[in-house]
């Protein structure tokens, strides 16, 4: 017999207050994100599997949710923001001069391994900033990240800034193929030391090299982590892109934002659209990523047109439930109960209270003569 009360793995419901809070929390930063001049788009849920597969190694195939449609096409559920948004600026912006800045409040469907935790649908709220390259662009993206964060009030949080040529810049000498890197980078940003020296003996790697690959993974912390990345470096390119970093944090310092960044020089993201600067954000409560972002400035050409870009996505699903365990709402509420006689009566007594911003709430009762109005908390 088939249960018809349970959902799919990975997924979740949202019931009564949840809702509110989850719609409050994105307006509240989709209205920030508007100020800084990001304009809103909406893209299919559904796409093309192509639009995903290509040029994506690291997108792989079973991370998606994929089905046919009635021409045999294979559809996806999207499982990223970014590449969607790429499209449309290529295929429906061919006429608008950069910069543009766009922004999207929309769910997004991602298979995750069984009994990880993670959640299959969540919900992300971004922005886009394309056309633009340099520290300029970076550092807008970095404040309108931290800015939108200011939504959680009192709760604690810190954006971590990496570089993904840290890593490409070193390996790119090494020759390795597409799996051996694509490990190689997962066991750095995992800072599992051990097999990663394993790893590194087998793949016969210079001394330098492999100092370099085993320190990555600690070079984390506050700005002193710059000092230490400097020491291990093993060309210019990563000395080059080290000050590109102090240059940032010391803007975002002189703007009164240098105590919320800390830095990781050893971040890798899954996905290999990233071509620059690479952020996480982390909220106090929250023990995973909430805020993902970087630098993908070859990414809107596999699309036809080129152009830089730098963006960040918020997962606001786990946002909702610290604010549900910090919640201290008060919300005015009645209940008008009245005769079912009395129902004009009673609709024009619950306008009056709604037009006063309460809640109002109708409850018919035989047993009753007249109208009775009782404040939610109060005895009847």
């Amino acid at each position: 017999m088939v249960n018809k009360n349970i959902i799919p793995e990975g997924t979740r419901d949202l019931i009564l207050d949840e809702c509110i809070r989850k719609k409050e929390l994105g307006l509240e930063i989709e209205n920030i994100l508007n100020k800084w001049g990001y304009k809103e788009v909406i893209t299919p849920t559904i796409e093309y599997y192509q639009t995903f597969n290509g040029g994506f190694p690291n997108l792989k195939e079973e991370d998606m949710y994929k089905f046919f449609d009635d021409k045999g096409r294979i559809l996806v559920l999207r499982p990223d923001m970014t590449i969607p948004i790429a499209r449309v600026v290529a295929t429906k912006f061919k006429e608008i001069n950069p910069p543009i800045r766009l922004r999207y409040n929309s769910n997004v469907f991602r298979v995750h391994e069984s009994l990880g935790g993670k959640k299959n649908e969540y919900t992300d709220c971004g922005v886009e900033l394309i056309g633009l390259n340099g520290i300029d662009s970076d550092v807008e993206i970095l404040i309108t990240a931290l800015e939108s964060l200011k939504v959680l009030k009192e709760t604690g949080y810190k954006i971590e800034v990496g570089n993904i040529n840290f890593f490409n810049s070193a390996v790119e000498w090494l020759n390795l193929e597409f799996e051996q890197r694509s490990f190689l980078a997962k066991l750095i940003d995992e800072k599992s030391m051990k097999e990663l020296e394993e790893y590194l003996d087998m793949l016969k790697v210079g001394d330098d090299y492999k100092n370099f690959f085993m320190k990555l993974p600690w070079l984390f912390g506050g700005v002193e982590v710059l000092d230490i990345g400097e020491k291990y470096a093993i060309n210019n390119e990563i000395l080059n892109e080290i000050k590109y970093l102090r240059n940032i944090y010391e803007i975002l310092d002189n703007l009164g934002y240098g105590d919320k960044l800390t830095f990781d020089l050893g971040i890798v993201p899954r996905l290999n659209y990233y071509t620059g600067i690479i952020f996480k954000g982390y909220v106090e409560g929250i023990g995973d990523t909430v805020l993902r972002g970087g630098r993908y400035d070859e990414l809107i050409s596999t699309f036809g047109r080129d152009l830089p870009a730098v963006g960040f996505s918020i997962n606001l699903d786990p946002l909702v439930q610290l604010e549900d365990e910090k919640s201290n709402r008060k919300e005015e509420k009645y209940r008008i109960i009245y005769n079912p006689k009395d129902i004009v009566v009673a609709i024009k007594q619950g306008q009056v209270l709604r037009n006063l911003d309460y809640v109002a709430e109708l409850v018919p009762s035989k047993d009753i003569e007249g109208i009775k109005v009782v404040k939610e908390g109060t005895q009847q």
